[in-house]
């Protein structure tokens, strides 16, 4: 490398050799340019381009060196061969054309290098042919290690100009491009100018036929000055021509582009015509447009068929009127098909508003009803829809009809009845008729439902209903309100006579056997009558009032009748606000237990107690169970309050001695609620009371509303060790089945027995004590409730009473008097402790 730097320093003019440069990079900068037109040119014409660039960067290559030779002074006078200077420019035009073309017609990855490396071939024999043109007075030897330096130089350089000009065809990629190029062929010859040594030989002499550097020189600059220069302006031009060529296809591709639109567009509509004739013929309604002289437009196969039109009524500019003529006297509406008929109707249309939306229903000979609907268009005009609504209109007939009667029976409901009483009230106060509101409550139709099934009852109130329509004039209207209950209004003029004698005849009617096919059952009824308007001017006012009166009915003994009484609305008055305190006395636990001792017949031990409700009321003091346990079985508030009873009983007992068990009472609407056993064990858990020393009292009452539930609840109970009793044991005709069917613990005799224990009567006397002796024996432990005497004591005690309690042993009492009695029976005595309470 040293040879090369001293050659470059001590035997070059550094002017010629930057003048060599300046004619190199010219030269590369003409060659990118044509190849980078060559590249987007066609086949045939890419050809000639890149025939060309070869030529320019030919006629580059060959400039630079001899340029560079101009400068060079090796110490003897030179000249060079005509013929291999000739060969040398055509070598380097072949070859780098050669090179421009493999780099632009192959496709694959390395067509860049194999470009690049024809160019470094054909740089490397355009210099060493030349350098074999100089003739020299002496001897030139090459250094091998330097000219295939030179060789190397000149293809990696020649590639990388290749792969920049093919990557970027920008202004920066052409200089980029350009100046690799100017490297590979200036570092190959300078390099290849180190590697030479020219040995002085005077016996030499130059040939006779060689060229001047000073002749050499202007032809180089001349053939240079005109290669360059016309590659140049062709350049130029076939940018100006590529760019007018250019602007030509754009304006012939944007014709194109609008050619197909306008085909697209003109496919559009009529794609939009199909869907638009296939939407309208396919439309539910029928329909038609007629313009601002009232002739058709345009119509779909549905109106046709509709009105059965022949085809010349279907044509555009049809009129109106012949449309609608057609329609009346061919029979397709419901009406006349004479002409003054179709005039008439044609008048009719006429009087509707063409500026707005109107909508009529037109009724055909068959029987359908079409909905005709017309839409305004701006300008005048109109387009109209027929719809076929018979369907709908059953449909909505239906539907309304079932939302104001019942499903069961076709009874009118509560709904239509409200709306009917509303109207008959405005009838009366015309006056000269009364209006009579009759409520219907069937009795021991729970029983059938429950027995026989949901079946039966459901037969059995479709019977109800024939029967009632039965009984009734036709002025009358029976409704049914739900489940059993049923409403009957009809206009009297006598209301004491005339609305007795129809709830009589409801009554008589309804008590009469119903055949159901595999059973045959009787009901019966209660009845309460309300009078409009004596008992109330609205339909709410008259409905309860008749409510209050079948309330009454029922509360008598059910199977009668009773007309409204204002005293009635009072006592439901007082009554709705009971519920409303006991709720209140639930909530802010006012309720109270007492407890009545239990005590061993024989020996006056005391073995438990029995829990009594007590409600002591803020305003009427004390209110005995008698008066709010119904009440409160009635409302379900027994549910709430009868927990509350076992939580608190148990609650006490843990307090007692571990011998004293608790008696508790158990409701029918307890055992309704799912939850009763649960409440138990929690109620006995929360306490610690062993279930042992828990007794529970259930009536004939309570199992003869669902035995089977009632039963189990029962089972579960004695399992786990609660002792169960039959309370109010001889007052129920089912008392024996009962015991049969169920183990009880305990037997308690109701009161009534006990007190003609000591009555003057001898058979009620004797009737007792039978009743007694059969308790005792059935071999169950008994207890004898309401002990007020001490004749009855002795009496029980005779016939072998296990347990008694009442009056006369102690009167039930606060949980803080049980801790004193107790006390005083350790000190005196059971027998006599007792009886001093």
């Amino acid at each position: 490398m040293f040879r090369v730097f001293s050659c470059l320093t001590a035997e070059h003019d550094w002017r010629l050799v930057v003048l060599a440069g300046l004619v190199c990079f010219a030269a590369s900068i003409v060659a990118v340019s044509i190849f980078h037109r060559a590249v987007v040119s066609r086949a045939r014409t890419r050809l000639i381009w890149i025939a060309i660039a070869g030529a320019a960067i030919g006629y580059g290559i060959w400039a630079t060196h001899f340029v560079a030779m101009l400068a060079y002074e090796p110490g003897v006078s030179i000249g060079y061969g005509l013929v291999l200077t000739a060969l040398s420019l055509a070598a380097a035009m072949i070859l780098t054309s050669g090179g421009f073309g493999v780099a632009v017609n192959n496709s694959g990855r390395w067509r860049a290098a194999a470009g690049g490396g024809i160019i470094g071939v054909g740089i490397a024999s355009m210099h060493y042919i030349g350098m074999w043109a100089l003739e020299v007075p002496g001897h030139v030897t090459w250094s091998p290690g330097l000219v295939l330096v030179s060789i190397g130089l000149g293809m990696v350089l020649g590639y990388a100009a290749l792969a920049v000009a093919m990557a970027r065809t920008d202004k920066r990629g052409t200089f980029a491009a350009a100046l690799l190029l100017t490297l590979a062929i200036v570092s190959h010859h300078f390099t290849a100018m180190g590697a030479v040594q020219i040995v002085p030989d005077p016996t030499l002499e130059n040939d006779t036929l060689s060229l001047s550097p000073g002749f050499l020189a202007a032809a180089i600059a001349g053939v240079a000055l005109s290669v360059l220069g016309m590659s140049f302006v062709g350049v130029l031009a076939d940018r100006r021509l590529a760019t007018k060529t250019r602007r030509f296809e754009e304006i012939i591709s944007e014709l194109s582009r609008a050619r197909r639109q306008v085909e697209d567009s003109q496919q559009e509509i009529q794609d939009q015509k199909l869907r638009l004739d296939t939407a309208i013929n396919n439309m539910v309604e029928a329909l038609c447009m007629f313009d601002a002289e009232k002739r058709l437009v345009v119509c779909n196969e549905r109106y046709a068929r509709l009105y059965r039109l022949p085809p010349e009524l279907l044509k555009t500019g049809t009129s109106h009127a012949d449309i609608i003529r057609h329609r009346v006297v061919t029979g397709v509406l419901k009406s006349d098909t004479s002409e003054g008929a179709a005039a008439q109707f044609l008048s009719k249309l006429a009087a509707l508003p063409f500026d707005a939306v109107s909508s009529r229903i037109d009724e055909f000979a068959d029987g359908r009803l079409i909905c005709v609907t017309r839409q305004p268009m701006a300008g005048g005009g109109w387009v109209a829809t027929h719809l076929d609504v018979t369907e709908q209109r059953r449909s909505e007939a239906k539907i309304a009809h079932m939302a104001q009667h019942d499903a069961l029976t076709d009874l009118p409901n509560r709904v239509l009845l409200k709306e009917r009483i509303e109207h008959a009230i405005a009838i009366t106060r015309n006056g000269g008729l009364d209006l009579a509101v009759l409520m219907l409550d069937l009795d021991r139709f729970k029983e059938v439902n429950d027995t026989l099934g949901h079946p039966a009852g459901d037969a059995l109130l479709r019977a109800v209903a024939a029967r009632l329509r039965d009984c009734t004039t036709e002025t009358a209207l029976i409704a049914r309100l739900g489940g059993d209950e049923f409403a009957v209004i009809d206009y009297v003029t006598n209301p004491a006579v005339e609305a007795a004698t129809l709830a009589e005849n409801i009554r008589k009617a309804l008590c009469e056997p119903f055949d159901l096919g595999d059973h045959r059952v009787t009901v019966g009824t209660s009845i309460g009558i309300a009078i409009a308007p004596r008992d109330g001017e609205d339909s709410d006012v008259l409905m309860k009032s008749a409510d209050l009166a079948l309330y009454s009915a029922k509360s008598g003994g059910r199977g009668a009748f009773r007309f409204f009484e204002p005293e009635l609305d009072e006592l439901m008055h007082a009554r709705r606000n009971m519920e409303r305190d006991m709720r209140d006395a639930i909530s802010s636990c006012d309720f109270e237990l007492h407890y009545q001792p239990l005590v061993n017949t024989a020996t006056g031990e005391i073995r438990g107690f029995e829990s009594l409700l007590r409600w002591h009321h803020p305003e009427r003091g004390l209110v005995m169970p008698g008066e709010f346990i119904p009440l409160a079985e009635e409302t379900g508030l027994i549910v709430p309050l009868g927990e509350w009873v076992l939580r608190t009983a148990c609650s006490e007992a843990a307090k007692w001695p571990a011998h004293l068990g608790i008696a508790i009472n158990l409701s029918p609407a307890q055992f309704r609620s799912k939850e009763l056993v649960a409440v138990i064990v929690s109620a006995l858990a929360s306490s610690g009371v062993a279930p042992h020393r828990l007794e529970l009292e259930v009536t004939e009452t309570v199992i003869m509303h669902d035995s089977e539930a009632v039963f189990a609840a029962l089972g579960q109970l004695r399992e786990l060790g609660v002792r169960i009793a039959l309370d109010d044991f001889g007052t129920g005709y089912s008392s024996l089945s009962i015991l049969q069917r169920f183990p009880f613990d305990k037997i308690k005799i109701d009161r009534s027995f006990v007190n003609e224990l000591s009555s003057a009567s001898s058979d009620a006397h004797h009737l007792a004590r039978a009743v007694v002796r059969f308790a005792v024996s059935l071999g169950k432990a008994t207890t004898a409730e309401g002990v007020e005497t001490k004749e009855q004591l002795d009496i029980l005690r005779e016939e072998g009473c296990a347990e008694t309690q009442g009056y006369y042993l102690a009167r039930p009492m606060p949980a803080s008097g049980i801790a004193k009695l107790l006390r005083r029976s350790a000190k005196r005595g059971d027998k006599v402790a007792v009886r001093a309470a």
